[in-house]
């Protein structure tokens, strides 16, 4: 595991510090000719983070990196790191953290690695919100982190998921009727919601309508929403303590209630879906899969079109 304790001093090159503060290459030589900047034997500039950040505040270039403080090497090494799909730096960051106290800067990492391009990365969201939530499920577990400590995990991961969920057009007064509908939620007495609010993050930038009932749901009601809104997809996350047994009861009663005059896909989702086969059609589902992740997800939808 990385460790951040020893952590390795940020020097950036030209191209770095370029992209950072998104000027020309030859603005960084001139705004970085000082004796602080090193050159290697090859004749490349290799700039201290904590310049780089100090001369673009100077010039008013304000960038993320100004937001983490005395953590900004951290968040550097993190997003460096994610660049070469490794999320696990990231999320060993997010946990210290948690476990310096700065929750804070939890929410405030998320909403930045899932902000980035026209829509979030399905990948990032498993690997950086799923692979966060995991290790402090973990912690929690062996007795390394308190009740509080998960609390403020759920509550930063939350946070930074409406403001992504705000800017996705989640909070819209009304449904499109030129868009396709899906329902989304958990059974009850499930209380976790980040996944299927992931899952709804992601339905509304590929251009869904999502009807998100939140946690606990009796099965009957999701299945009548469903059938209210003509909805085309129902989408249900399952995470521990449950287990397959409890997948395949949902499957076996939603198959009961749900209409075949008002056909639609099923996908269930979540850590609890481990060794659990339910793919097929029948009856009212047009389509039945478990998926084990967001990205899976993200491809089926691709190919649904």
């Amino acid at each position: 595991m990385w460790s951040l304790v020893n952590i390795p001093a940020a020097d950036l090159g030209t191209g770095d510090v370029a992209e950072l503060l998104d000027i020309h290459p030859s603005t960084v030589k001139r705004w970085f000719d000082s004796p602080r900047t090193a050159v290697t034997t090859g004749g490349h500039r290799r700039i201290p983070l904590d310049l780089v950040l100090d001369v673009a505040r100077d010039r008013d270039r304000r960038v993320y990196l100004h937001g983490f403080g005395s953590q900004a090497t951290h968040a550097w090494h993190a997003m460096q790191a994610l660049e070469r799909g490794d999320p696990g730096r990231a999320c060993d960051a997010l946990v210290h953290w948690l476990r310096t106290r700065r929750s804070h800067l939890i929410g405030r990492f998320l909403w930045h690695v899932a902000a980035r391009g026209d829509a979030p990365d399905p990948w990032v969201l498993d690997g950086v919100f799923g692979g966060f939530m995991r290790r402090v499920g973990d912690g929690w577990e062996r007795g390394e982190l308190r009740i509080a400590d998960e609390r403020a995990a759920s509550r930063e991961s939350g946070e930074a998921v409406g403001r992504l969920l705000a800017a996705a057009g989640g909070d819209a007064d009304a449904p499109n009727p030129d868009r396709p509908t899906a329902v989304v939620g958990t059974v009850e007495p499930e209380q976790h919601v980040l996944g299927s609010q992931l899952v709804r993050l992601l339905l509304l930038h590929r251009g869904w309508n999502v009807e998100h009932l939140g946690a606990g749901v009796p099965i009957p009601e999701i299945v009548a929403t469903q059938r209210a809104l003509d909805a085309s997809l129902i989408c249900v996350s399952f995470t521990p303590p449950a287990v397959a047994a409890d997948v395949l009861r949902f499957v076996e009663a939603a198959r009961e209630l749900a209409d075949p005059e008002q056909p639609c896909s099923l996908v269930l989702g979540g850590n609890a879906l481990r060794d659990v086969e339910v793919r097929g059609r029948g009856g009212a589902f047009t389509d039945l899969v478990a998926l084990g992740n967001l990205a899976a997800f993200g491809d089926w939808l691709d190919d649904r079109g």
